[in-house]
């Protein structure tokens, strides 16, 4: 038996590891949220356990979420904050200058009306099968795509459900670039008495960032304010917070929070390293938000779609629902089997697309390919890996396969 160096034992590597030889160490590490709340401590806030505590806390006066909407806060009411408007321009210069943007009308009332609906019918659905997911401040119903075809539309910013669509499309594109996709779709029911959420930044890497690597999208299917649990955000303190990372510096005294006021139908977008949280439902009726992240598609998405989209949600997906939700590969990221280097992960790219790996799996016939060698029999050799057939159906389409999946190599010594 082959003696294993002493390097190569966990223990000396253990020994030889201390903290202060650790490579990249960064005493920012922990920021930009650890000097956020030692000199904030108002919106320092411990959620509830589950268990017993489920849904008990303290309400204190003059903490974050003891606020109202920017036209009525004392700081913040001459300051110009967004308003609900169409303008591109203004919505850009809110949404660089402020963290966020409302865009006003984005979804017609009928189809408001029609995802309000299937919302709470969901909603209840759930809540019988006991499988609903309760939150501290109500209840999220997970992966809407497979829940409605209205929701469907609402990934693809499809004019038919979001006529704001185009518009919506053309900011994310400014602020993530090309062929961004979507990370998940959920509707989250706020409802009265819930918990107010811990203010905190969806974007967790690269907070140092000029631009967000995630922009959320808020579609109000209630109209929310103050009363009714009105999202909680400190405006610009997307740019504070990245500046002091830039700048490694701690995060000094940050502006008071507000609520969120937007009718129903508008949809808002905020910038990822913005500060924010759920507010206080203090009405009988529930709040009901959309909440739909874009991200970089370099970016591990948070709802997995490649298990959890229904195959009928599959096969009528248009390319552009199959881009958004992560069926495009890139070089970087998604490749199967290969399947995907070179691709960019545009809408339509049959070199990167990844539909067919999964259809075949859900009908029990992905064959995958194993251990293959110079002994292999003609049965194996030959076998229909789908491998095989997705790479011709992209020869088929006009496009080459991805570094020449295929072809008959020979590999010199």
């Amino acid at each position: 038996m082959t003696t294993i160096p002493t390097e190569f034992d966990p223990a000396h590597i253990e020994a030889k590891s201390p903290p202060e030889a650790l490579m990249y160490k960064d005493d920012m590490a922990k920021e930009p949220m650890k000097s956020a709340l030692e000199n904030n401590p108002e919106i320092y806030f411990v959620p509830p356990q589950r268990g017993s505590e489920w849904g008990k806390w303290e309400f204190k006066p003059g903490s974050y979420y003891d606020t109202t909407t920017s036209s009525k806060h004392p700081y913040w009411k001459d300051k110009g904050l967004p308003s609900p408007t169409k303008d591109i321009s203004q919505l850009r210069s809110d949404l660089v200058k402020w963290g966020y943007c409302i865009i006003e009308n984005a979804i017609a009332a009928d189809q408001v009306e029609e995802m309000r609906k299937r919302v709470l019918e969901q909603a209840e659905g759930e809540r019988r099968a006991r499988i609903a997911q309760k939150t501290p401040s109500g209840q999220n119903i997970n992966c809407c795509i497979n829940k409605g075809r209205c929701f469907e539309g609402l990934i693809e910013q499809d004019p038919s459900f979001v006529q704001g669509g185009p518009l919506i499309e053309q900011l994310m594109t400014e602020a993530l670039g090309a062929d961004w996709i979507c990370t998940s779709l959920i509707a989250a029911i706020s409802l009265k008495g819930g918990v107010p959420q811990a203010l905190h930044q969806d974007q967790t890497d690269s907070a140092e960032a000029l631009k967000p690597t995630l922009v959320n999208t808020l579609t109000a299917l209630s109209h929310i304010d103050q009363n009714n649990g009105g999202t909680l955000l400190i405006p610009g303190s997307h740019d504070v917070l990245s500046k002091a990372m830039r700048e490694r510096r701690p995060v000094g005294k940050l502006p008071p929070a507000i609520n969120l006021e937007a009718p129903a139908g508008s949809i808002t977008l905020t910038d990822g390293r913005i500060l924010h949280g759920t507010g206080i439902n203090h009405t009988d009726q529930p709040r009901i938000v959309m909440l739909n992240s874009m991200q970089t598609n370099w970016k591990r998405q948070q709802e997995n779609w490649m298990l959890s989209v229904r195959p009928e949600v599959l096969e009528r997906a248009s390319q552009k629902l199959l881009q958004r939700i992560g069926f495009q590969a890139t070089t970087g990221s998604q490749t199967n089997e290969g399947h995907g280097f070179g691709a960019r992960g545009l809408i339509g790219e049959r070199a990167g697309a990844l539909r067919d790996f999964r259809l075949a799996a859900d009908r029990g016939e992905y064959l995958r390919v194993g251990e293959l060698g110079p002994n292999s029999s003609q049965q194996d050799l030959q076998a229909p890996f789908t491998l095989r057939k997705v790479v011709a159906d992209a020869r088929s389409g006009g496009e080459s396969a991805p570094l020449g999946i295929g072809g008959d190599h020979e590999i010199g010594g």
